[in-house]
């Protein structure tokens, strides 16, 4: 479970780095599921991913889900699920300022998880943020979205690590400039009523054979307890259990 720090600085900045969320060995068998999904199928989404058990146990995995569940309550849902796998590239941007969710108001309604499977130097490209930038609907500027921005800050992971970002906040990728990969998974997460990626699209069977009440949650395929209109989001912040 995340402690009161953890959750302060999410919420007043806007991002939360995790380090060892994943132990070595568990990041050596994802980076080995990672590559022979990516021989199959190249970049893949939830519609993929959730075949595979090392990616539906993903999901569920305590670390992550105590911290979402932190913000969300029991109404927590996967939004998306996908990957990425970056050689080095030199005509990549130096960055690429985007919001993933844009609302006014600076309650969380979704967040971005990513996990780590390299070591992210400047060389490699790390994730850049704006501590701040969540607050508001403003766009990034157009004429800074491939330059980088005053006040960024950038997130040298190593592998196992995960960074939380509030969806609504400026954030970028960057060009990998190094002789390794560039590997991360992300897993998006918001509120049960907010409506899943490509819901028009049956996920695997795979996914939903022994699943408990959380990963019926997660996939939404399980209402939370009472009406999901009648809640308070304050009380969700102040209690993981949303009770």
């Amino acid at each position: 479970m995340w402690n009161e720090q953890e959750k302060q600085q999410f919420l007043e900045h806007g991002y939360l780095h995790v380090r060892g969320l994943l132990d070595q060995p568990r990041v050596e068998t994802i980076r080995a599921e990672f590559e022979d999904i990516w021989g199959r199928h190249g970049r893949s989404n939830q519609h993929v991913l959730l075949r595979y058990p090392t990616f539906i146990d993903l999901i569920e995995h305590p670390p992550i889900l105590e911290r979402v569940g932190a913000v969300f309550g029991r109404q927590t849902q996967l939004l998306q699920y996908d990957f990425l796998r970056q050689e080095r590239n030199d005509t990549f941007p130096l960055r690429g300022w985007h919001r993933d969710f844009s609302f006014a108001g600076d309650r969380p309604l979704s967040m971005n998880v990513i996990v780590y499977l390299d070591e992210m130097t400047d060389e490699r490209g790390p994730t850049y943020v704006v501590p701040g930038s969540q607050r508001g609907d403003a766009l990034p500027p157009k004429d800074m979205r491939d330059k980088p921005m005053p006040g960024e800050v950038a997130v040298y992971a190593d592998p196992g690590d995960a960074v939380f970002i509030n969806s609504a906040i400026w954030h970028s990728g960057s060009r990998n400039q190094a002789q390794g990969l560039r590997r991360a998974i992300y897993m998006y997460y918001g509120y049960w009523w907010l409506k899943r990626y490509e819901s028009d699209r049956a996920l695997p069977p795979a996914c939903l054979r022994d699943a408990g009440e959380m990963r019926l949650r997660l996939l939404g395929f399980q209402m939370p307890d009472g009406d999901v209109h009648m809640y308070d989001p304050t009380k969700l912040l102040r209690d993981p259990a949303g009770k």
